[in-house]
């Protein structure tokens, strides 16, 4: 090719400016997987409740060994911290929000810098719970067992949404007056749990599934207090992880679809928390690490599904605002 040296430079330009245009398109596919723009570093949160803090250490340690991830693990003191937390970019991930009903106020907060990524698990339920040897079946005869119970029920930590939950309960059925709501440290409750149970002494906790305590004591729901039987605690929530808004572009696509499709069956989430329950000496991430080594069907069957999401075209979507799975399939 015969060029002058003015064609010259001027064809070395034209070259220089594409190669950076194609370094600039290359870098603006975010959540593909090669792109250099994604980030390897994560921030996550949850809270002291035992099983979406339990399968949030098994996230963690897959994404480390298996994704090449570096992931951070913050434990805060509450659903409201761990929702302002992501929606102000200070925390990219939380695998614990219950909704439509439970985490109803703090997801409205946050919803707007925020995104449900997927689902964690499908099918709640919430209510006041009794021990089985209790001679009540229904939040109409609490008023019954008030100097019994010295007009308490255990609540979790201050500020949580099933304390308040629990008090309109009580208003509705004109009981406000006989009994307060004591919050605490939810290890603080279930060891009160534990004690009545040992000294068939009567009790009410506020009580959920999925949780351990259902597989380690017969407990009961009281009627009328319970989902399902109450507009305050509503129909069937699911839980879902919730990311910040930019989640599915900032990482991996191969990690944001891990994320997405990794949801626990009953079987997989009581052997969490018997886990970790029991985990003895072991720290959080030990036991994670054991359990992927006991459970590598189910954590292979996760992995095999985000393969074949991140070959998928196109970017990963997060669920509609309003997804709700098990008020849909109740429709």
């Amino acid at each position: 090719m015969n060029l002058s040296s003015t064609s010259l430079r001027s064809f070395i330009a034209v070259i220089a400016a594409v190669g950076l245009l194609g370094t600039g398109l290359a870098g603006c596919g975010g959540g593909g997987g090669d792109s250099q723009d994604v980030s390897r570093k994560m921030n996550m949160v949850t809270v002291n409740w035992i099983e979406g803090m339990a399968f949030t250490y098994v996230q963690e340690q897959i994404m480390e060994n298996q994704y090449d991830m570096e992931v951070d693990v913050r434990e805060v003191g509450g659903g409201g911290i761990a929702f302002s937390s992501v929606a102000e970019g200070d925390r990219d991930y939380f695998n614990e929000a219950w909704l439509p009903t439970t985490h109803q106020d703090p997801w409205s907060k946050a919803q707007e810098n925020a995104a449900k990524l997927g689902y964690t698990y499908k099918g709640t339920s919430v209510g006041l719970t009794v021990p089985a040897y209790m001679d009540i079946s229904s939040v109409s005869e609490l008023e019954n067992y008030r100097d019994e119970l010295g007009g308490e029920i255990n609540g979790i930590e201050s500020g949580a949404a099933v304390n308040d939950q629990t008090r309109k309960i009580l208003e509705n059925n004109g009981l406000d007056d006989e009994f307060s709501v004591v919050a605490s440290s939810g290890p603080a409750t279930w060891q009160a749990l534990e004690n009545a149970v040992n000294n068939e002494q009567p009790i009410v906790v506020t009580g959920w599934y999925p949780h351990w305590k259902w597989g380690s004591f017969d407990l009961k729901y009281l009627e009328g207090a319970q989902t399902g039987q109450s507009p305050v605690f509503g129909a069937p929530e699911d839980v879902f992880k919730i990311v910040d808004s930019e989640f599915t572009e900032e990482f991996p696509k191969e990690v944001v679809c891990f994320l997405k499709v990794s949801e626990v069956t009953d079987e997989e989430i009581e052997s969490l928390m018997g886990d970790f329950r029991n985990r003895g000496d072991m720290s959080k991430r030990e036991a994670a690490n054991q359990w992927i080594e006991d459970h590598s069907e189910d954590v292979n069957a996760w992995t095999k599904q985000a393969e074949e999401c991140a070959a998928s075209d196109g970017p990963v979507e997060t669920l509609p605002d309003d997804a709700t799975f098990s008020r849909e399939q109740s429709t």
